[in-house]
């Protein structure tokens, strides 16, 4: 039987600038499908994305949905058409209710009056259809990242779409979460909604979608029924090279122990918390969200203060006056989780962003030497391969991978004996994983302790020398993960085994 073609988009193509970031797209999205679309950062997925949405306008080609012309159309006109996208970035007022946010995208009136209370009953009805419950009332900003991406979701589904597209939908989420999104997206192509689901995660997308898009250097390389496209043949298209090695760990010889945390407490979040990091070692912690991953990293850098334990960097106490300014002098890096927020400086250069933690290797008599500047920040980009390999490119303007490197790139001009690394691969394609899985063994190879806080499993067996699982703030297990499997964790990591440590 035929498919009938929700979506086509022909021959579309976009610049920015001098940069062609869709290449003469031709693509069919079919009804009651979950369609994949991958390839590296900066393939086009997302410009696609936007452009579908009439966030941007294409030079050229033209855009239909069900057989009507929407080339041109407003944003809000293409969502009144059924066409709804929940972006990669999280736009919460975090000001306002859940409510209020919720109904951002169509906001009930009587008598040409807002009244939000008349959006109630809808938005308890999309709340029950998710399978999550909020108080209504509650200011977005208190929520966790996790339950903002789902607040986000009823936004989008309250308009009730036809076609739904998901743009790295899990890369703030836990793996609990990951299966309540599935099981939403299921239910969605059951009511005959089609959704269009760009993600990395490849485990994802052959757990959860029917067909996949391949996409690179702003162009539709392959489209494939899933079950017809091996992982591996995947990869080669996306990369346009044969990927040899994922996790390219090397043996290395550990040294002392570089951090040593003891009986850390932090309000309700962290349960007496001890372990320690070895020079030249991978630790990876995993756990839920909210199992206390990213807090132990914030009171090792000195953001948090703990309510009890203590951090031994290289021997040395850092409690009670702890501080990031402290963590940095004690040969300290943190590459937080939300790089758009912590990790850069978003309306200035890539140049900027990469030389900011670094005064002293660019200044002379207090002041900043601009050849000095150019020749570091050049060095650190070519040795992260950033693309567009252009120092003065606004850091906003990259994909997220080279954001990413540029993120992780200003800890490189100096030497750290620790890095704390969260979440330091979310959103980010295979290849540039793999780029950043090399430097990482490298940093171990040369004698720095390296605390790897994770939710995917995969990639803590791949690239650690042991794994420290979390559940609700406590240790309940360290593990070789030459000697577990990926089920064990993910049992401990859910609460259902326990290790007295």
């Amino acid at each position: 039987m035929e498919e009938q073609v929700v979506a086509r988009i022909r021959e579309v193509k976009k610049y920015f600038g001098a940069t062609k970031a869709l290449d003469g797209i031709d693509l069919d999205i079919c009804a009651n499908e979950v369609h994949a679309i991958v390839g590296s950062n900066g393939a086009g997925k997302s410009t696609l994305m936007k452009t579908l949405a009439g966030e941007h306008v294409p030079d050229e080609g033209r855009l239909y949905y069900l057989d009507e012309d929407i080339t041109g159309l407003t944003p809000l006109e293409i969502q009144k058409k059924g066409i709804q996208v929940v972006h990669q970035v999280l736009n919460i007022v975090e000001s306002m209710s859940i409510l209020e946010n919720i109904l951002l995208a169509c906001p009930p009136t009587k008598r040409g009056v807002l009244t939000w209370k008349a959006g109630r009953a809808a938005v308890h009805e999309i709340l029950d259809f998710i399978g999550v419950q909020f108080d209504l009332d509650q200011p977005a900003g208190t929520l966790s990242i996790s339950e903002q991406q789902f607040v986000i979701l009823a936004r989008a589904l309250v308009n009730q779409p036809k076609v739904l597209v998901l743009d790295e939908p899990t890369s703030r989420i836990g793996l609990e979460e990951t299966g309540k999104l599935f099981a939403v997206i299921r239910k969605l192509k059951a009511h005959g909604t089609t959704t269009i689901y760009i993600s990395h995660r490849m485990e994802e997308i052959y757990q959860i979608c029917d067909k996949i898009s391949v996409f690179r250097d702003g162009k539709r390389i392959e489209t494939r029924a899933t079950r017809d496209l091996p992982k591996e043949e995947l990869v080669t298209l996306m990369l346009g090279k044969k990927l040899d090695v994922f996790f390219p760990k090397s043996a290395v010889e550990l040294g002392p122990e570089v951090l040593q945390v003891n009986g850390l407490v932090y309000k309700d979040r962290l349960n007496r918390v001890s372990f320690s990091v070895r020079r030249g070692e991978i630790v990876s912690i995993v756990g839920a969200v909210g199992a206390g991953k990213t807090e132990i990293l914030n009171l090792i850098f000195g953001i948090l203060k703990p309510d009890g334990g203590e951090v031994l960097i290289d021997n040395r106490p850092v409690f009670p006056r702890h501080s990031p300014q402290k963590a940095i002098r004690h040969a300290v890096a943190l590459i937080p989780e939300d790089r758009a927020l912590q990790g850069m400086i978003g309306n200035v250069s890539v140049k900027y962003n990469l030389t900011a933690i670094n005064m002293k290797n660019i200044s002379r008599y207090s002041m900043i030497n601009n050849r000095r500047e150019n020749i570091l920040a050049q060095r650190l980009s070519d040795q992260l391969s950033v693309t567009p390999n252009d120092i003065n490119y606004l850091i906003s303007a990259l994909s997220g991978g080279n954001q990413q490197k540029t993120v992780i790139g200003k800890w490189l001009a100096n030497t750290y004996q620790l890095y704390l690394l969260d979440e330091v691969t979310a959103g980010v394609d295979i290849g540039a994983k793999s780029e950043i899985y090399t430097l990482l063994g490298e940093l171990a190879k040369n004698g720095a302790g390296i605390l790897l806080a994770t939710g995917d499993i995969e990639e803590a067996m791949g690239l650690s020398d042991r794994i420290i699982i979390l559940y609700k703030g406590e240790v309940v297990n360290v593990v070789d993960p030459l000697s577990t499997s990926k089920d064990e964790i993910l049992a401990y990591i859910m609460g259902g085994h326990r290790v007295e440590q």
